[in-house]
């Protein structure tokens, strides 16, 4: 995949969630900054495979996302955060899937690791614009479930 092309769309999606949206938005696009922030390190360092063995750096980075982006689903009155963890989860099981055939190609490996933060930063951002929509119709559009004592 494109770095440039990414971190372009990281930097839109993302900062655009930080700087307009809700709480839950604000999360979610810090959430996906802080693991690309974390990934590239133990990406470029300790898991310098070329995607010829599975990652388990990145891997661990991952399932760390997926359980925030769980949490930030069960806890938010957000749609998209359903969305972005189920497309994190299909990350994983790229990971999964490598680990349990090293005989897949890296380039495969690698886009069915990579794809799945696309749709994801584009949802994070969709869901601050529909967030910005709500709040401009005068819903109060709470940002949390209220939870039972």
């Amino acid at each position: 995949m494109s770095l440039i092309l990414f971190l372009a769309l990281l930097i839109v999606c993302c900062g655009y969630a930080i700087a307009r949206g809700g709480a839950p938005e604000r999360i979610g696009g810090g959430l996906q900054v802080g693991a690309f922030a974390l990934n590239l390190p133990v990406h470029f360092l300790l898991d310098a495979t070329g995607y010829r063995s599975a990652i388990v750096g990145t891997a661990a980075i991952d399932v760390i996302l997926l359980f925030a982006l769980i949490v930030l689903a069960w806890r938010s009155t957000r749609f998209w955060p359903l969305w972005v963890a189920g497309w994190q989860l299909a990350a994983i099981v790229a990971h999964l899937a490598k680990g349990l055939d090293p005989g897949m190609l890296p380039a495969g490996y690698a886009i069915q690791a990579q794809i799945w933060a696309y749709p994801m930063l584009i949802a994070t951002a969709v869901g601050t614009w529909r967030h910005r929509r709500r709040l401009a119709a005068g819903d109060p559009d709470p940002a949390w479930k209220t939870m039972p004592a």
